[in-house]
């Protein structure tokens, strides 16, 4: 005798002689076994069913047993199966997949055929969601308030997606998704030599800010548009600079930018992007001719301040010119001018020998007017 129990979460297959002869449920089963061979298989009944290999077996050898405690679910090798169980949406089958459920289990299946689907609808996002798991074959992308996103199937393009969360079905197909910032973002030229028109070798620094108005146009127009933006400014710098000597270059290196924008605008619209600013950040001279600007930089500093000396002097002149002469129409203005410097010279002497009296010292000391 063989005493087969079968627990709550368990379901079995019973072998006989290796010949599938029943399904066992919860509760002990006694089987007589005189001479032959008895297997038990057991299934957590959480998994719904069996499937795979074993299922497509099954259903070929013992089709009896299968429509008498199975629902079978066989989809063709281009569909995939959406499965609810008393309501409840539990599976996502794969391509091709077999699946036996427990026949007590009441099955809804709705089958999707991806040869035709690419875009997963609105009703089985929701599903998706469901799951909380994005499952395999399935792609998940988000597409954010900033960005533009361009949909293309087997190189062609399909569609632009709208803001937010989508689901696509990936098997049987080439489905690339190109998402484009629109945000405004920067572009740097770092290092770019220059030859000026009077042959010297310069080089520059240049930033470019830049935004994507029309995503189509960027993904298409050229193979790599970043690179292509970036060579185009490179044409468009050498263009200007190159003809003009480096004095000019140095004298108007802040209106630079509004002239290379002028040249550079209508390249970048033809690939959708539109230009908010270039900017020369730095104008940076070899060092032979950058030692040479200094040198100028100090004569010309150098003759500036022996000009601005000789005006103080001639100011400084023509100041006691005219004081000298309102002393000589004016004898109390320069007896007063006497008394001040007379007033200085006891400040600053240590000891002061007087002969002849006070009167000697206020009149004889300090003589401004000639008259001894």
């Amino acid at each position: 005798m063989l005493n087969i129990t079968i627990k709550e979460h368990e379901k079995a297959l019973l072998y006989k002689d290796e010949k599938l002869i029943n399904l066992l449920g919860v509760g002990k089963h006694k089987i007589f076994h005189l001479f032959q061979n008895y297997e038990v298989e057991r299934y957590n009944i959480e998994e719904n069913g069996i499937t795979g290999t074993k299922a497509s077996t099954i259903i070929k050898l013992y089709p009896e047993l299968v429509y008498k405690f199975f629902t079978t679910v066989e989809l063709k090798d281009y569909e995939r199966a959406f499965v609810s169980i008393n309501g409840k949406l539990t599976d996502f089958l794969e391509l091709g997949c077999v699946k036996l459920y427990w026949k007590e289990l009441e099955i809804q299946v709705e089958k999707v055929d991806i040869r035709q689907e690419y875009n997963v609808t609105k009703e089985h996002k929701e599903q998706f969601n469901l799951l909380k798991t994005t499952p395999m074959g399935v792609v998940k992308h988000l597409v954010s308030s900033h960005q533009e996103s361009y949909l293309y199937l087997n190189g062609e393009f399909k569609e632009q997606l709208n803001a937010g969360q989508h689901y696509f079905y990936m098997e049987l197909k080439e489905l690339t998704i190109k998402d484009i910032d629109t945000r405004i973002k920067e572009l740097e030229i770092t290092g770019q030599e220059l030859l000026s028109a009077d042959k010297v070798t310069l080089r520059c620094n240049l930033t470019m800010h830049y935004k994507v108005f029309e995503g189509r146009s960027y993904l298409e127009a050229v193979e790599n548009p970043k690179e292509y933006l970036y060579k185009q400014l490179q044409f468009a710098i050498r263009e200007h600079l190159g003809g003009m000597n480096i004095d000019e270059i140095l004298s108007k290196q802040h209106t630079l930018s509004e002239e290379i924008l002028a040249k550079f605008y209508a390249t970048c619209q033809k690939i959708g992007v539109e230009v908010e600013g270039v900017y020369i950040k730095d104008i940076i001279l070899p060092g032979e001719m950058r030692e040479i600007f200094n040198q100028v930089i100090e004569a010309s500093k150098r003759a500036e301040a022996n000009n601005i000396q000789r005006r103080e002097e001639t100011s400084a002149t023509r100041s006691l010119l005219n004081t000298a002469k309102l002393m000589k129409d004016n004898p109390a203005l320069a007896r007063l001018k006497e008394l001040e410097a007379l007033e200085k010279i006891t400040q600053t002497v240590g000891t002061l020998n007087v002969y002849g009296g006070l009167n000697e010292v206020m009149n004889g000391l300090v003589d401004l007017r000639g008259e001894k």
